[in-house]
C-alpha cells in the first residue's frame, strides 16, 4: 500500500509510519515540522490550518491506497486553530484525495473519547459536519467555546463526518473508520492534563496506565489494511476498558 499519514512527526502518527514502513508499505509522512518524520518515507510539509497548503499537499501527494488523518492540536490551543487543524483541515485534505482513491482503499480518522462529551447534541453535530468552514467557526464563536470545548467538538464532528463519507463512498468500495483513543502517552499529554484537568490521570489510574502510541497505531494500521475490508463506517474505541469500567459503575449505582 501507499499510505498518507498526517501528524507523522510525533506520537501516534510517527508510530503508525514506523509500523507501516516495517510492514513494507510506502508512506507519505506529513507534518508541519518534518524533522521528526521517520526516515524511509516521503516527508512533506503542511500546516493543516492553512487551506492553501492543504491544497498544495493534495496536488503533491500522488497515487494513494489509504489516508490516515492523525494530526491534531490539543485544547490548550486557541479554539479556531483547534477546529481548523483537527476537523476542517482533515476534511479538506481528505475530500481532495477521496476521488483518487481506488476500490479497496481506506481512510482512518483519529478522533478521541473526548468526542463523546456533550459539547453539542448528535443532531447538531450531524448538521455541522457538512457545514462550511466559516459556519462551523462562527458556531464555535457564538457558543463561546474555549479550546477544550472546541477540541471536543472537533472530534465529535470528525466521527460524524467519517460516517457520512463511509456511506457516501460505499458504492466505490472505499472505506472510512474513526478511531477514538482514551488517554495516550504522547508528547502532548501534558497539554491534555491542562485542558482536561484531573480526568486524564484519573482515567489512567482507573485502568492502570496510559495507553501507548504504538497500541493505537497498530489499530490504525489494521483498519487501513485489506484485512479490515468488512469494517466500515464505525468509531473504534481504544481506551483499555475505560468505558466498560464507567458503564459498570453507572449501572451499579442504579441497582
Amino acid at each position: 500500500m501507499r499510505v498518507l499519514v498526517t501528524g507523522a512527526g510525533s506520537g501516534i502518527g510517527r508510530s503508525l509510519v514506523e509500523q507501516l514502513l516495517t510492514a513494507g508499505h510506502t508512506v507519505v509522512g506529513v507534518d508541519r515540522d518534518t524533522a521528526g518524520v521517520p526516515a524511509g518515507c516521503v516527508a512533506l510539509h503542511c500546516d493543516l490550518s492553512d487551506p492553501a497548503q492543504i491544497d498544495a499537499l493534495a496536488d503533491a501527494a500522488g497515487a494513494l491506497d489509504a489516508v490516515a488523518n492523525v494530526a491534531g492540536v490539543p485544547g490548550t490551543a486557541p479554539p479556531e486553530l483547534v477546529l481548523r487543524v483537527n476537523y476542517l483541515g482533515a476534511r479538506r485534505l481528505t475530500e481532495a484525495l477521496l476521488p483518487r482513491l481506488a476500490p479497496g482503499s481506506a481512510v482512518v480518522n483519529v478522533a478521541s473519547l473526548a468526542g463523546r462529551r456533550p459539547v453539542v447534541d448528535d443532531a447538531t453535530a450531524w448538521r455541522l459536519q457538512s457545514a462550511g468552514d466559516e459556519e462551523i467557526l462562527g458556531f464555535a464563536k457564538a457558543e463561546g467555546l474555549d479550546g477544550s470545548n472546541a477540541y471536543d467538538l472537533s472530534k465529535k464532528l470528525l466521527v460524524a463526518w467519517t460516517v457520512a463519507i463511509a456511506a457516501g463512498h460505499l458504492s466505490r468500495g472505499v472505506r472510512a473508520c474513526a478511531l477514538s483513543p482514551g488517554p495516550i502517552e504522547t508528547p502532548i499529554i501534558d497539554d491534555f492534563r491542562v485542558s482536561m484537568g484531573a480526568g486524564v490521570d484519573a482515567a489512567a489510574g482507573a485502568i492502570g496506565r496510559l495507553g501507548s502510541a504504538a497500541e493505537v497505531a497498530a489499530i490504525a494500521a489494521f483498519l487501513l489494511s485489506p484485512a479490515a475490508s468488512w469494517v466500515n463506517g464505525i468509531d473504534v474505541v481504544a481506551d483499555g476498558g475505560l468505558l466498560a469500567l464507567r458503564a459498570v459503575a453507572a449501572a451499579s449505582t442504579t441497582l
